[in-house]
């Protein structure tokens, strides 16, 4: 296996070659020397070659760490790739005439050589240190977040002193100077996700957005390529941030920078493995380079500003913004992820506008937008706006809860591990095998207390954060899949025998294949209509308990297949915003009121008739009309209410009429207290309630119903909330120009089978609670604390929100801080050095959630 891998001179006489085939193309030169005294290159890929440093760049490093081949192999991949391709692929060619490609093959030649030929594991340079020990680990010896250490021996020594190294001097004085660098890419292995840099004070950048976005997109285009998906995560709270690597070093020099894992070990087999890790980026590697325009530092597009939501309704949500500048238009990207790609198959629009609704989009479902400014004369587009999110409302008739575990009811439980209740609350779900923990569960319990035990669910879902994949070792074995566990069969959730032996009363969805677990990408989990009928069944024991379980047994040469969920819990979890979540939408059952109506009367050119339904065309060819009218005061409190269905239910009582007429109802504006022929014509038509129906369908069927739309419910509501009668008027059309003598009776003389409106409604506040007042912050234990007043008692809790950009439009706009019933919490995390803004919204049982109570937060 190792002899299809390349060695450091391989890889110079390559790029010495490809310089020789194509030296308008290729340029490779010698940046510094090793301790071994070997030659670091770095080769110039673009067209002209000479005019290379002049156009925005793309840095690529790979093999910084010995032990990590694909570095080296996909730039030999991708120098061949523009071998082959740059004649006729017009793509490359149009990306190498606007931007440049920096690579660094082998950043690590000593370390690269030794790893082959010696031992493959080896991860450092050659440095010999003072205690006869070899190496420094390259990636810690970079100068932004330095951390001394004193264990030479260790395999992140980080060296005496940042830039100690000759390879970490070479580079850094070749990104210094090349400032037309916009993007870093710096390539390991192995986890199959993209780190970008963070700027360790766990508080969003600014350009935070266009990091999770590009790499999202690359991500895609591997998706595209194998079906393999990639996670992005940004990293964890800053007590296990790495420090030192050259990742923060480019980022702080003004590059958006990457660091990509590739495959699920360090030297994987080349046919089966290596190659379609190389293949899948390498589409990846292009989408990178077309971004690099758009990350100029000088003279480079203005960012949007101010993006949120000044609607959100069950199906819509309206979008505003602000742009300093007129001539360019907009693109705006939808996605389910928050850290989701901007292709053109998730554009959902362009807009030269600076307000944008989006439509006919899912109830109850979070959305994440993207934006940005598109100049068509100079061919770039701006950075990225930071990310919206928002959650649509349920649909009118529904409720929509999330529920999350408590603490000592989230865990894992292993095979082979001593302490299972010590796994509870802390930290990780650990769910696949390993040689150390044998096969492990995560265990999730949910209270069902706040849902109806009669609740008719419509949909539901169950959400895990994936934290670290990198002990999934394997490439493309095993599933990791979601049970749901009849509860009665466990005695005790940190007992792995009662977990393995529960009783499964069903899965969840799909499972997730090992290609697709990706790290730092929320997985989520949809109940189909199977499941769904066990969570209601389950409301009644008013908790649920989820088993998470992957593969149970490895291959013979592998000692993990083992993936890390956040909990939510513990220091090192990220917290409230990562825990598991429940999502549920449901309805109740319906109530009924039928009302009969309280007046009828028909209404013809020449006469008005009282307790008479008459309707079609007289002897003269006028049409008769008939009127209904309703008192709604038996209606409940609709402010407490809503009205799921409605329809109007009328009975032919004779049909004198051929079959060429239709007959159909209108909802009316009573504007006038005289319903005659010349003011029922003037009147404005709200809405027409249901179809028309034919002659032929009456005489079928005499009793018709008149079914209510959306539009038509929500008139009725303004009619009740307004204490108004509601008019309704039965009226006939035809094809013919003249008709005479034709019509339907619509009530039979004794008035026995009057017109009826019938209402199907549910309990539900329509209202939100007020707002919560006298938000204020403080410091305690040098953490940010809020504090707010409680003032409605209808409140169930409040959410509470922190944006860096803004103040959060909606309690999805930013990063939550905590949900519940207190009426303070902390910013754990949070830097007291950086501005932003807290909101708090109060929520109730809907939930419908109020006015965002806000302060703006300035360091002193």
């Amino acid at each position: 296996m190792r002899q299809q891998y390349s060695s450091y001179q391989e890889c110079v006489d390559f790029f010495m070659e490809a310089q020789k085939r194509l030296p308008k193309v290729f340029k490779v030169e010698n940046i510094g020397k090793t301790w071994e005294e070997r030659d670091i290159i770095a080769v110039t890929i673009s067209h002209d070659v000479e005019h290379a440093d002049v156009k925005p760049a793309l840095f690529y490093t790979g093999t910084l760490h010995a032990r990590e081949w694909i570095g080296i192999e996909l730039a030999i991949a991708f120098g061949q790739h523009v071998i082959d391709h740059i004649d006729y692929d017009p793509q490359l060619i149009s990306l190498l005439e606007r931007a440049t490609f920096y690579v660094i093959p082998c950043a690590n030649p000593d370390g690269f050589e030794y790893s082959r030929n010696h031992f493959a594991f080896w991860r450092k340079n050659r440095r010999q240190n003072p205690d006869g020990s070899y190496g420094v680990d390259l990636n810690r010896n970079f100068s932004v977040g330095f951390m001394p250490t004193k264990d030479c021996t260790s395999n992140v020594y980080s060296g005496p002193a940042p830039f100690s190294e000759p390879e970490t001097q070479a580079l850094k004085a070749f990104v210094e100077s090349h400032p037309n660098i916009t993007i870093a890419l710096d390539y390991h292995s192995q986890g199959n996700v993209f780190f970008p840099a963070h700027n360790f004070i766990h508080e969003d950048a600014i350009d935070a957005t266009d990091l999770n976005v590009l790499s999202s997109n690359m991500a895609e285009e591997i998706r595209k390529v194998s079906g393999r998906e990639y996670g992005v995560h940004m990293g964890k709270p800053p007590t296990r941030l790495i420090s030192g690597s050259g990742r923060e070093f480019y980022y702080s020099l003004g590059a958006l920078a990457l660091t990509v894992e590739v495959g699920s070990r360090n030297i994987s087999d080349y046919v089966d493995i290596m190659t379609e890790n190389i293949h899948e980026n390498i589409p990846a590697l292009m989408f990178a380079l077309s971004e690099v325009p758009n990350y100029v530092k000088e003279d480079r597009l203005p960012r949007v500003e101010n993006l949120i939501a000044f609607r959100v309704d069950e199906r819509e949500v309206g979008l505003e913004w602000q742009y300093p500048e007129e001539d360019v238009y907009f693109e705006i990207y939808r996605s389910e992820h928050l850290k989701g790609y901007c292709q053109s198959s998730n554009r959902i629009g362009m807009t030269k506008d600076h307000k944008y609704v989006d439509r006919h989009i899912e109830p109850a479902t979070r959305y994440y937008y993207f934006i940005r400014a598109v100049n068509k004369v100079r061919r770039i587009k701006s950075p990225f706006a930071p990310v919206l999110g928002v959650k649509t409302e349920p649909l009118i008739n529904m409720f929509a809860k999330e529920l999350f575990p408590l603490r000592n009811e989230i865990g894992y439980v292993g095979e082979k591990t001593l302490k299972n209740r010590d796994h509870f609350g802390v930290n990780s779900l650990f769910v696949g095998i390993s040689e150390a923990k044998g096969v492990c569960y995560g265990v999730a319990s949910f209270s069902l207390a706040t849902i109806p035990e009669n609740a008719l669910i419509h949909s539901a879902k169950i959400s895990f954060y994936p934290m670290n994949r990198v002990p999934v070792q394997v490439e493309r074995f095993g599933e990791w899949r979601v049970g749901i566990l009849d509860e009665r069969t466990v005695d005790d959730l940190s007992s792995f025998g009662d977990i393995q032996s529960a009783k499964v009363l069903g899965y969840v969805g799909a499972p997730t294949d090992s290609h697709k677990l990706s790290q730092g990408v929320w997985r989520t989990y949809h109940f189909a209509r199977q499941e769904r009928e066990i969570l209601e069944n389950a409301l009644k024991r008013r908790k649920v308990l989820f088993r998470m379980q992957g593969p149970d047994s490895m291959p013979l040469d592998r000692a993990s297949q083992l993936m890390q969920w956040d909990t939510g819990y513990g220091p090192y979890s990220g917290g409230l915003h990562f825990r598991p979540r429940l999502e549920v939408s449901y309805t109740l059952d319906d109530a009924r009121i039928e009302l009969a109506s309280q007046t009828v009367f028909t209404v013809s050119k020449e006469n008005f008739e009282n307790q008479s339904l008459t309707v079609g065309f007289d002897a003269s060819g006028y049409r008769n009309f008939g009127c209904i009218e309703f008192d709604l005061t038996q209606v409940p409190d609709i402010d407490n209410t809503i009205i799921s269905s409605a329809y109007l239910q009328l009975e032919a009582d004779s049909v004198n009429s051929r079959s060429v007429q239709r007959f159909h109802v209108e909802m009316m504006k009573k504007t006038c207290d005289v319903c005659d022929y010349a003011n029922l014509k003037s009147m404005e038509v709200v809405e027409r309630i249901g179809y028309d129906v034919s002659v032929d369908d009456i005489k079928a069927h005499p009793k018709q119903l008149f079914i209510f739309d959306r539009f038509a419910i929500g008139e009725m509501v303004d009619s009740i909330r307004a204490g108004e009668k509601l008019l309704f008027v039965i009226s006939s059309s035809a094809e013919k120009t003249v008709i005479t003598n034709q019509s339907v009776t619509w009530i039979d003389a004794k008035r026995t089978a009057r017109p009826r409106l019938v209402i199907n409604y549910i309990k539900k506040r329509r209202k939100a609670p007020e707002m919560v007042t006298n938000l204020r912050y403080s410091f305690e234990n040098d953490m940010i604390r809020l504090d707010w007043d409680k003032t409605d008692n209808d409140m169930r809790g409040v959410i509470v929100v922190k944006n860096p950009f803004h103040v959060p439009c909606n309690p999805y706009d930013g990063q939550k801080l905590y949900g519940g019933q207190d009426n303070y919490t902390y910013d754990n995390f949070g830097s007291s050095g950086v501005p932003k803004y807290y909101a708090v919204f109060a929520y109730d049982d809907v939930p419908n959630f109020s006015e965002a109570a806000w302060i703006e937060y300035i360091p002193k």
